[in-house]
């Protein structure tokens, strides 16, 4: 059977925008940063995600195909043959390039809404854990952002502070992006239990 050994490299630089798409989603990068301690299964990933095997088929075919990961071993187990996985590198940068430049303001979003969709799946899955949900519309002046900035990553860097390898994971996200509908002054949209 199939059997390679690959060390992944510490780094890769995503340029393509096959590479970038397929990267950005979130259950990939959870799929990637375990295939980058090991070899893997997709069985085994799905175990750990807690997920059906099915779920998450698609993820490696695409992952594969754009040559994040490499099928790296077979094992006949009688019935079946067990595929191996392993991430090609350990980490991974989005790098842009000229046309990522120009969808610059489109691909941060598009991670953010691949972001909450997970994040979406995951809560009605499982509701027992605590959601903050906060939109709020302003208007912000051109010399206001980096300002604002500074203090959304202040914002962060405390948020990072609660980790705890004990707690529940919980994501942060903060954007802001220019909104077409009408301007209401202090509306805001506030879910409460």
């Amino acid at each position: 059977m199939t059997n390679l050994n690959i060390n992944p490299r510490k780094l890769l630089l995503l340029k393509e925008s096959s590479q970038i798409k397929a990267y950005v989603h979130p259950t990939r990068i959870a799929i990637l940063r375990m295939l980058a301690v090991k070899k893997r299964t997709v069985s085994s990933v799905a175990k750990e995600l807690g997920v059906h095997p099915a779920n998450i088929t698609h993820h490696f075919k695409l992952l594969e195909k754009v040559g994040l990961i490499k099928l790296v071993e077979k094992r006949d187990i009688g019935k079946n043959i067990e595929k191996y996985y392993r991430a090609i590198a350990h980490n991974f940068v989005v790098t842009a390039d000229r046309q990522t430049k120009s969808n610059k303001k489109a691909l941060e979003l598009s991670i953010l809404r691949n972001d909450l969709s997970t994040a979406i799946s995951t809560v009605k899955r499982n509701d027992k854990h605590e959601v903050i949900a906060v939109i709020k519309i302003a208007r912000i002046l051109p010399s206001d952002v980096k300002p604002l900035q500074r203090k959304i990553m202040k914002l962060i860097r405390e948020f990072a502070r609660y980790d705890s390898a004990k707690g529940t994971a919980y994501t942060m996200n903060i954007s802001a992006y220019p909104n077409e509908a009408n301007y209401v002054r202090r509306e805001e949209i506030i879910i409460d239990e």
